[in-house]
């Protein structure tokens, strides 16, 4: 399993970060190479909530389908994803009020199956380290609008 942790300090509101990450809908607008995204289950927010997104990344279009593991509204959530060929990926995120904002604290490990051993785990960290990069500094930027 590989793993990649990130921060970032968001001037923002806790529930507005919260209600962000809470709309599956919307992150076409916020993570990185997600072009459409639609809930699956019955669930609308919380715990089993269930979602599928089409994405592009590196060039090769993909289709993810996430759960909502764990969620703990205003403090933590945990999103297990299932990719293509086999590959997963667990996302944990902590939310912890500062002064000036908001520190969101994310986990990711994944295991991309045959697609890992097809791209290398180089490449592939690589590749996720900067869209995960890109998707905080969205998040961060939706979140401090007016």
């Amino acid at each position: 399993m590989n793993s990649l942790t990130k921060n970032i300090m968001i001037a923002a509101p806790l529930e507005k970060i919260w209600a962000i990450l809470a709309n599956v809908k919307r992150t076409p607008e916020w993570v990185d190479g997600v072009k459409e995204s639609e809930r699956t289950g019955a669930v609308a927010e919380g715990k089993g909530l269930r979602w599928r997104e089409s994405c592009v990344l590196d060039r090769q279009h993909i289709e993810v389908e996430h759960e909502m593991n764990v969620w703990e509204p205003m403090k933590k959530a945990v999103i297990q994803s299932s990719l293509p060929m086999n590959g997963s990926m667990t996302r944990t995120l902590v939310f912890e009020e500062k002064s000036g904002g908001v520190e969101v604290a994310v986990e990711f490990l994944w295991d991309l199956g045959i697609a890992g051993m097809l791209l290398g785990e180089q490449k592939v960290r690589n590749i996720l380290d900067h869209s995960f990069g890109n998707t905080l500094l969205n998040w961060k930027d939706l979140a401090e609008q007016k």
